[in-house]
Formats: structure tokens, sequence, C-alpha cells
């Protein structure tokens, strides 16, 4: 090994190291997975470690559904109805959207689901998909199983809200509506009489597998081209959580991202196209069994994703380089 090749060792661990040091703040556990597509450099920190998904699970749903859509059995033109008992609350659709009739594209119901996280639109696209089994069986058809997807998200509101789930024909939307503040607000909750804020009950993935998601939908590695480039678009309109990822990031760092939160969660994957010809780097940030306010969870996702950025701005081989 020589002199260069020692020093690069050396500063990958102290920023693993620090990586360590920022997740104490949650005063949870914090797992990160950062990998250079153009040179193989990385960092990882509890990267092969279980945490909830929380909306990030609807990454791997958007590849089953460019799956389907590369079989013939769905189109993205095609308009498909959204039942009443379909409807969530806290999203643009079961918002905007008070009486029957609704009905939208499949790529405007993939594209609520991606920038919005509109849970509506994300169990009308596991319905048309087959239902969250047909995407865990997509999954560990594409070697992925380590994402546990098995809850539409009208099971997982039920979950994260402590409510039985609702007799079929009723929405979530009527279904939550006269629930107290503080069951409403189960996002931001800062304790719970449960330790472990119901943690085997949710669908979980490793670091390690989002982001090798995240590697094979970048370098088109067994996901159709035109639909891995239309959900990559997607990512770069993404609305929510503007606090975590891309809030402290250098000029120039252009991000394509989704978020997740739940009780005691927050996640945010996605991608820094970094300035200058430095390549872009893939990142999968989950926090899961915080006790702290959801601030304090973005603000520790916001210093690590700086972090990383900075380490592939000045570590990482430029164009020409590799």
């Amino acid at each position: 090994m020589n002199a260069i090749q020692q020093q690069s060792g050396v500063l990958q661990r102290r920023a693993t190291a620090e990586i360590g040091r920022i997740a104490t703040f949650t005063a949870g556990a914090v797992g990160v997975a950062a990998l250079h597509l153009e040179s193989g450099l990385h960092l990882t920190w509890r990267s092969n470690e279980r945490f909830p998904m929380a909306s990030t699970v609807k990454m791997p749903l958007a590849l089953a559904v460019i799956d389907a859509v590369a079989r013939g059995a769905l189109s993205w033109t095609q308009l498909y109805e959204i039942d009443e008992a379909e409807m969530t609350p806290l999203g643009s659709i079961g918002d905007e959207f008070p009486h029957p009739g609704v009905a939208l594209s499949l790529a405007n119901l993939l594209e609520t689901t991606i920038t919005r996280s509109d849970n509506t639109a994300t169990d009308v696209l596991f319905r048309l998909v087959g239902g969250p089994a047909a995407v865990r069986a997509y999954l560990e058809g594409i070697g992925l199983g380590a994402l546990e997807v098995g809850r539409t998200m009208r099971a997982a509101l039920c979950v994260m809200h402590e409510i039985d789930p609702p007799p079929a024909e009723v929405s979530m939307r009527r279904a939550l509506a006269d629930l107290p503040p503080e069951k409403l607000a189960a996002r931001s909750r800062t304790s719970t009489g449960e330790a472990d804020y119901r943690h085997e009950e949710r669908d979980h993935g490793t670091p390690d597998a989002m982001l090798e998601l995240l590697r094979r939908l970048w370098l088109r590695e067994g996901i159709e081209p035109t639909g891995a480039e239309r959900l990559i678009d997607m990512m770069s309109r993404t609305r929510t959580s503007p606090s975590r990822i891309r809030s402290r990031l250098p000029h120039g760092v252009q991000v394509l991202n989704k978020t997740g939160s739940g009780t005691g969660t927050a996640n945010d994957l996605g991608y820094l196209a970094l300035p200058d010809g430095a390549g872009t780097v893939a990142l999968i940030t989950y926090v899961k069994g915080s006790p702290l306010q959801v601030e304090e969870r973005d603000r520790a996702i916001a210093d690590i994703a700086r972090l990383v950025c900075d380490y592939f701005l000045l570590f990482a081989p430029r164009a020409g380089e590799v």
C-alpha cells in the first residue's frame, strides 16, 4: 500500500467516525450508506442494519411500476380511477379532492407519490401492481429481498397512528378525521409507551440494500431505461422535508431525493450531483428509535449529508481521473 492509499484510508476512517459522532445526537440509531457512482469510493455506518423504511418504501414500489409498464401490464398515459376508500389525509390528492370521481394517469400517480409522498397515490399504485406481496416478489426476483415490503400505506398508517384497521369501505381520510392531535402528530412524537415505536410492525430495509437499488436505477442496470429516467427526473422535484439532505449542501450541488418519516424515524435518500465534474453520489440516511423532536433528527441528517458531500468533493476523482 502506497502513501496515497494509506492517507485515503485514514481520511475514510475519520469521516466514518465523524458520522458516528453526529449520529449520537439523535439519541437513536443511524444508518448511512454512500457511494460515489463513478469511482466506487464509499462511506458506510451501520449500513447492514434493518431500519423502518417509512415512505422511502415508495422507491421499490416505483421500480415495480416501471417493471409493470415494461411488461405491458400498465401504461404511463392511461387514467386510473381512485376509489373513495383509498383516500388518505395529509396529501395533495386526499386534501384537494373531497368528492368522488378522481382519476389520474399512471405518470401523475407516480409523480405525486415521489414528489409529495402522497399516500393515496401510493396505495393506488400498490393496487395496480398487485399489492405489497407482488412488489416483494419482484424485489426478491432481482436480488433486493432485504427491502421488506409488506404493507400498503393504509396498513402502515394504522400502525403509526396506533388504530385498528377500519372496515374496507372506510377511507383513512375518514378513519383519521376524529383522532386527537397527539395521535395525528405521530411523525413528530417524542415519546411513547413502547420504546421500539412498534418497530417490528413496520416495513424494513437496510441502507446497503437501498443503496444497491439507487445504484442500479442510476446505471439503468436491469431497469427499463425510459422508466428509470422518468423516476430520476421526478426525484429532482421532491418537495417533502427540505430540512434534511438538501438543507446544508454547498452551492452547485443538485439533489434528487425521496424522504420518509414516522414515529422516532426520519429518512432521506437520493443522489447528490456534484459540481465541476466531480460525479454523482448515491446517499442513504436512516434514523430510527429517536426520542427527539423531528427537527433534531433532520439536523443530524443534514449534518451527515454535508459531511458526505464534502468528503466526496475533496477525495473522489474527477472526470478523466478514474
